[in-house]
């Protein structure tokens, strides 16, 4: 497992500490190489050298710079913390407008390059959906439940496929490049998730505490 909390085809040495402040230069490194020169000129010997770092440091901890990008995606401290404006529209909103704007921006070739990072190996794709994806997943599905607490949409509103519907639309957009991922997409995105989860709102509404 790594300090993150996920498996990675890592090559540890038993018995030899892990060096936090060598790890965290190692990730600074690898995230100022992306925003100022791009997916394709990260490279283990690049990071290695503006880490002060050997080569050897980082294979220990990570397979390829795919990993470490996404190891400083998972463990960004500035993520914000799942809305909570007390409405599905607005809550929805605050958590798909800065996403939209983020992969419209730096992230997006970012987010393209793990993508297709993932479909040539299938031990990185599936560490990218279980931690990076989730992550976001897991967000929408706090979201919803809270909807559901308050009474705005039906409990048999499914929070998989609304994640579904929420998430896919901008990495189809990302990868297409059909159309703008912009705050106008941001608010028809939102809009549609609302109407489709407000389709459930006659569902009968069964509190944890009614069930006792």
């Amino acid at each position: 497992m790594t300090a993150m909390g996920f498996e990675n085809p890592v090559r540890t040495r038993a018995g030899r500490p892990r060096s936090v402040e060598s790890r965290r230069a190692i990730l600074q490194a690898a995230m100022l190489i992306l925003q100022t020169q791009g997916y394709r000129a990260l490279t283990i010997e690049g990071v290695a050298a503006k880490a002060g770092v050997s080569k050897q440091t980082i294979y220990r901890w990570w397979s390829s710079a795919a990993y470490i990008v996404l190891e400083a995606l998972t463990s960004d401290p500035l993520q914000p913390p799942v809305p909570d404006t007390g409405g599905l529209h607005d809550d929805l909103l605050e958590l798909i407008r800065p996403m939209v704007k983020a992969l419209g921006a730096r992230r997006g070739p970012i987010m393209k390059a793990l993508i297709a990072e993932a479909q040539a190996d299938a031990r990185f794709a599936e560490t990218l959906r279980t931690t990076f994806m989730a992550q976001h997943r897991e967000a929408l599905h706090a979201l919803v439940g809270r909807a559901q607490m308050r009474g705005e949409i039906g409990f048999d509103a499914d929070r998989e496929l609304t994640a579904d519907l929420v998430y896919g639309p901008m990495l189809y957009r990302l990868l297409n490049g059909h159309g703008p991922l912009d705050d106008a997409f941001a608010h028809a995105v939102t809009n549609a998730a609302v109407r489709m989860l407000k389709s459930t709102a006659g569902t009968p509404r069964i509190r944890a505490e009614a069930a006792e």
